[in-house]
């Protein structure tokens, strides 16, 4: 059976709170060459939210996704090397709904296979996560303005030559990339325009993507600008409907990320990052975000250094100061 959701192609199984779908990476996939790690075209993690809720909407025709829970980001997902011999396996199961409240558990897995066609490892996973279908959105919570304090601007690291994580094009979706006393802050570039493949998304990944890496921002011992993977995220919340092309025509969108360097020092929770329209009203956030270190950019000499630099340097001199706000 198909379907017209961008990442669900044919549908295997639905029946009984159950969907088995898959899904070939192929040419509907070229934005990927836009988000590079190592010089591969690869899936960020955070796009598991848009595969996810597409699937919990086929389960739950009739509900909202309003957010996810326990993302488990395993492994890179690239094109190329073996990754059009097989497709994406997207199981989704409902687990329970009551109360206005529908839960759909979501894993993405893919089979690795030889070019000779046997199969070497099959549902090898890439991503899990949990997805909370409502059956109406509930209203957006404010934000506190932060304090007057002088800012410090720095480099994007995922823009510079060489870097582990390149970024370009719709990919670049944060602007004025600053540190204030208690966090980074940005503003969203509403880079999705109508027309593009971001426009049959349905969730902001180009947007939740710029807020983890705004997460992980810091200027370790005054010259260098960390390149922070997520591994893990315990919550997003969508407090507003519709992916980056509907964000786009919302108006001015502050990011902010608190507190510093928590991600950096292994912070198992506590972080959070923070999407904020012109009236206060966040529009999205993400909570307790754990991942690891795997560069930055090195200010004074202007080059990419490996992670063991930055993160003796920064367990040394970032355990003293780091800012909080309340949670």
């Amino acid at each position: 059976m198909e379907t017209d959701a961008f990442y669900l192609d044919r549908t295997v199984r639905l029946e009984g709170g159950t969907l088995v779908a898959e899904r070939k990476l192929d040419g509907r996939d070229h934005y990927l060459h836009q988000h590079l790690v190592d010089g591969v075209p690869t899936m960020p993690g955070v796009f598991v939210t848009e595969i996810a809720a597409q699937a919990a909407r086929r389960l739950v025709p009739q509900g909202v996704v309003t957010g996810f829970r326990d993302l488990v980001l395993d492994r890179f997902l690239r094109l190329g090397g073996g990754s059009d011999r097989a497709p994406l396996r997207v199981r989704a199961t409902l687990r329970s709904g009551a109360a206005g409240r529908s839960v759909v558990d979501v894993v993405v897995t893919m089979d690795v296979v030889a070019p000779s066609g046997q199969v070497l490892v099959r549902d090898r996973r890439h991503f899990s996560v949990t997805v909370l279908v409502d059956a109406r959105r509930p209203a957006a919570p404010t934000w506190p303005a932060w304090h007057t304090a002088d800012e410090l601007p720095v480099p994007d690291p995922y823009l510079t030559p060489g870097s582990p994580v390149r970024v370009d094009g719709a990919f670049v979706s944060t602007t004025g990339l600053r540190l204030h006393p208690l966090g980074a802050r940005a503003r969203y570039t509403a880079p999705a325009g109508a027309g593009s493949v971001f426009d049959r998304f349905t969730v902001p990944v180009l947007l939740l993507d710029g807020l983890l890496r705004l997460i992980g921002t810091e200027l370790v011992d005054d010259r260098y600008v960390p390149i922070f993977a997520p591994t893990r995220i315990r919550r997003i919340d969508l407090h507003v409907g519709g992916g980056d092309v509907v964000l786009g025509g919302a108006g001015a969108v502050e990011l902010f990320a608190t507190p510093r360097a928590a991600a950096l020092l292994g912070a198992e929770g506590g972080t959070r990052a923070l999407a904020v329209d012109g009236t206060g009203r966040v529009l999205v956030q993400i909570k307790d975000v754990v991942g690891v270190g795997v560069g930055g950019f090195d200010t004074v000499a202007g080059r990419q250094v490996d992670w063991p630099v930055i993160g003796d340097v920064g367990r040394s001199r970032l355990s003293g100061r780091v800012g909080v706000v309340p949670l």
